[in-house]
Formats: C-alpha cells, structure tokens, sequence
C-alpha cells in the first residue's frame, strides 16, 4: 500500500525544528493550513499534550466539519512508580485534551514514553490505556519509539499504532526487521523525521558547524544525485517514503500553505529513487540520526 500523509502539529504550537527559522506557526496560518490539508485528502493529524499549545489552537481552529482522524500522545511521566490513583490523572489529561481539541475521542493515543510500561506499576497505566479502547474513547493504542529496543516488554495489545523514526538517511528500523515484524503482527506504522527537521531538505554548507564533515559530504552526494536526476532533496526524500509499502502514514510538520502546497504537488509524483538505492544512503552515526542527542545550541 503506498503511505497516507498524517499533518504533524508540533509547529503548532511551539517554534520546533532545527531548520525552522519562523517560529511557531501562526493561528490565522494554522487555519489555512487545516483547510488546505483538508482539501488536499489528508485525513491523519498528529499532535501530543507536549507541544506547548498545539493542542488548544486545533481545537480553535479544526473546520466545523471536518473529517480528520487525531493522534495524540501521553507525555513521559515523571514519577518513578504509579499506583491506582495514577489512573485518575491520566483520564484527566486525556479528557482535557479531548476537550481542548473539541472532540469526544481520539483516532489514537501514544505513549511518548513506552519506558514508562516497565516502571513498578507500570500495569496500572496498561489497564488505563486498555479501558479507554474498551470505551470507545480512542480507536488506537500505541507508543511513539527511537528505537526497537523501545518496543522491549510493551505488550502487543497495546500495539494498534507505532510511531518511528525513518528517513533516507535513517534506514535502521527497516534494516534491522522492526517495520517487518510489526506489520506482520498488524501493527499499523506511521513514520516521523522523514527531514531529519529540515536537514535533508537543506544544502549541506548551510548545517550548523557541529555537524561532522563525514555527515556534511554525504549530504552533498545527496544534492549532487538531486541535479543528476533533474529533481529536489524533497523529492528524494519524499520518495523514499513513498514506496515504503510497510507505512500507513508519515507524519511531516508545515510551517506555511507555501510549504504543504509544495508537500502535496511532491507526494504525488513519481520517485526519482530506485529502491535498490536506498541502502546506500543510510547513515549509522547514531548521534546524527538522533535529535535528542545533537548539540543544544
């Protein structure tokens, strides 16, 4: 199957990206941009209780009838071990999302933190989550990961969703059998950091100095492949997704109607990518491929 866009909301409500030099989107853009993605098919949106105020400008924002499908997500949680009462919060955060957001349930709900599974009583956020897909509240359960070993003792009921990182540079979860596995066991994926926040779309003498020569020469290998093949970083990078036949969805975050127009018209276009290339694109520097871990500059 060839993967659906899903609309990512971070910018919504913070100033998210290493690349992003506008700051966060505005309402008054966020609007034309929920009409636009409408127009443009795009059912999936993705947001979480951690991106600042994204959450509340949807909720403003979202057109009267409109058919998307919300994913959003559990922050980590910050005590080391949960109890019965926990569950007591949870739903209060969850119903204060549904609330801010104007709507009675969610496509989805993830876990940014799936560690938080295996903390002592850890069973009590299980049978949370569980109840509210019993409910009917949200459709999905799911986690949000960096890595396989994220998926380390999450029991798999709780698996409808995974969230991962992918992107042409980026290949581990698909070399390592992580996107095979989890589609063979009916898991749905959808796949973030297909930009690695803008940094495969931006030409390499214009990344911040701390990133490594190594990294900066493939990129240019990247732009050189680019005007070989008469395209764009975007339509290289789009279409190594395109023919990921494993994804539901990829999440891509917008910062101006400019930009999803631009998503859109390359999404429908043919790959300028072989598919026995994409191997040899993929980078291993586990500091590069991880945002958590760059500089904080």
């Amino acid at each position: 199957m060839t993967p659906q866009l899903c609309l990512g909301t971070a910018q919504f409500g913070l100033s998210y990206g290493i690349t992003n030099t506008a700051g966060q989107v505005s309402e008054a853009e966020v609007a034309q941009l929920l009409m636009q993605a409408q127009d443009a098919g795009i059912s999936y949106l993705d947001t979480a209780q951690a991106y600042g105020n994204a959450e509340m400008v949807l909720g403003r924002q979202l057109p009267a009838s409109n058919c998307f499908k919300i994913i959003s997500k559990l922050p980590a949680q910050q005590q080391p071990l949960f109890g019965v009462r926990d569950a007591d919060a949870w739903e209060q955060n969850f119903l204060a999302s549904c609330h801010r957001l104007g709507v009675q349930g969610l496509d989805a709900l993830l876990l940014h933190a799936p560690a938080d599974l295996r903390k002592p009583g850890g069973d009590h956020l299980e049978a949370w989550l569980l109840s509210l897909r019993e409910r009917g509240l949200v459709q999905r359960l799911g986690v949000s990961i960096y890595a396989a070993e994220d998926l380390e003792g999450v029991d798999p009921g709780l698996l409808d969703l995974v969230q991962l990182p992918l992107s042409l540079f980026d290949q581990r979860l698909l070399q390592d059998g992580t996107l095979a596995r989890l589609r063979a066991a009916g898991t749905s994926i959808h796949a973030r950091s297909l930009y690695l926040q803008g940094l495969l779309l931006t030409p390499g003498a214009k990344w911040p100095p701390w990133i490594s020569t190594e990294m900066r020469a493939h990129q240019l290998a990247l732009e050189a492949l680019a005007l070989e093949r008469g395209c764009r970083l975007i339509d290289l990078a789009l279409g190594f997704a395109l023919d990921q036949e494993d994804l539901e969805a990829v999440v891509i975050g917008v910062c101006s109607s400019h930009e999803l127009a631009e998503l859109s018209a390359a999404w429908s276009v043919t790959s300028p990518l072989q598919k026995i290339e994409w191997g040899s694109w993929a980078l291993e520097d586990q500091i590069f491929l991880d945002p958590r871990r760059w500089p904080n500059l």
